[in-house]
């Protein structure tokens, strides 16, 4: 199960009542670390950063009442190790909303590939 971070909270918190203008949340990253979740963490143990893994705009979706989608198609241009996923509001740094540990190393070569999808609060990945 994904983990709300808590700055993901205060971000949306902060964003509903027009408190803050916080860009909205629309990239996924991938990591490395097997770092238990927790609603503190502010950026993904270890992330991605080569080989077509790194932090990718996501295409986004309303696919019904209350869902929000995103997806991205990682295309590998060599090795990759994929533990972590997180969804943040910038291309770098920025504020993490979630993250979700894999309960495995997924291990990927070059031009393999992976889709993620995240809806709402859950982490599909296919």
């Amino acid at each position: 199960m994904a983990t709300i971070t808590d700055a993901g909270l205060e971000a949306v918190a902060k964003m509903i009542m027009g408190y803050s203008t916080i860009s909205a949340f629309k990239y996924i990253a991938t990591g490395t670390s097997a770092t238990a979740e927790d609603e503190t963490h502010t950026a993904l143990g270890s992330e991605n950063t080569t080989y077509g893994a790194q932090r990718t705009l996501a295409s986004l979706g309303y696919p019904g009442a209350g869902i929000s989608q995103w997806s991205v198609l990682f295309v590998f241009t060599g090795s990759v190790t994929i533990r972590e996923l997180g969804l943040f509001n910038a291309s770098s740094a920025g504020t993490m909303y979630m993250r979700h540990l894999l309960s495995e190393n997924k291990y990927y070569s070059d031009i393999e590939s992976i889709e993620i999808t995240i809806l709402n609060y859950s982490v599909r990945v296919s």
